[in-house]
């Protein structure tokens, strides 16, 4: 009887992470998670990036990449589109160094 009970607690936990991935995944297939960087596409405003800080329940709260605003953004609104966002790779962005990992190398082969 314990055994059952633990089993359907388990079963419900995992229900709920797998919900919760569903709502934190972009129509893409990007799954939105703490300490990425994001491009504002849209025209009307200066370019600009965010940095996701935490998401839950489809909503992520960033802040800019000063950390000077905080504001909360819709993951359905983080898609490749003119008034959307996309998931900017660190070797995109201007300042920094770009690190590549051991496996990447400028040869063809």
């Amino acid at each position: 009887m314990v055994s059952d009970a633990v089993t359907a607690d388990a079963s419900a936990q995992d229900d709920d992470a797998q919900a919760q991935r569903e709502k934190n995944t972009t129509c893409e297939g990007i799954l939105v998670h703490r300490g990425q960087i994001w491009e504002n596409l849209d025209t009307r405003q200066s370019s600009h990036h965010v940095v996701i800080e935490s998401v839950a329940d489809g909503e992520a709260q960033v802040r800019d990449h000063y950390g000077t605003k905080r504001f909360t953004l819709s993951v359905s609104r983080m898609h490749t589109h003119s008034t959307g966002l996309r998931l900017v790779s660190p070797g995109e962005l201007k300042y920094g160094a770009r690190t590549t990992s051991s496996d990447e190398t400028g040869e063809s082969r």
